[in-house]
């Protein structure tokens, strides 16, 4: 009778030991996919905010010679406007944001733009571009987060 009762014992402990495990594994297992997605979601915003900022800047920097670079509104929104000229022929590139994302337009030079004819590039919910004192161009992306990134560009060009 003793010995049958020590073996009860035995699997009552050794069940709970493995009930024990299982259970620490299961809140490993959630805590770590939690690290995750919070971690994932972090690089997201990270990405959308700088990049496009990258973006910018690249845009700006390639198009920094005179009349090259101009300020301009679409739909009430602040717009960059990048004017190249190709032979006899003039086009610009209109950056700005609509509706949530970072649009992209290239129209003949003197097209009217409207918000809805750009190309979404990525997600952001705004842009505001101004020039300051000293001819700096001030760019102040804000993503949908709500995060603000800020670039500041001295362009060896005028702005008009």
């Amino acid at each position: 009778m003793k010995q049958e009762k020590g073996h009860v014992v035995d699997l009552l402990f050794t069940l709970a030991l493995f009930c024990v495990f299982a259970t620490s594994a299961l809140l490993v297992v959630l805590l770590g996919a939690n690290v995750y997605k919070q971690t994932v979601a972090g690089m997201t915003q990270n990405y959308n905010t700088r990049t496009s900022i990258a973006y910018l800047a690249e845009k700006i920097r390639q198009n920094d010679v005179a009349n090259g670079v101009k300020l301009g509104e679409v739909d009430g929104a602040d717009a960059l406007i990048l004017e190249q000229k190709v032979g006899e022929s003039t086009y610009q590139t209109w950056i700005y944001s609509s509706g949530g994302k970072l649009c992209e337009v290239m129209v003949a030079g003197g097209t009217q733009v409207k918000a809805a004819d750009g190309q979404p590039i990525m997600e952001l919910e705004n842009l505001q571009i101004e020039q300051d004192e000293q001819g700096m161009l001030n760019l102040l992306a804000t993503d949908v987060a709500g995060e603000a990134t800020v670039l500041k560009i001295n362009l060896r060009c005028e702005i008009k």
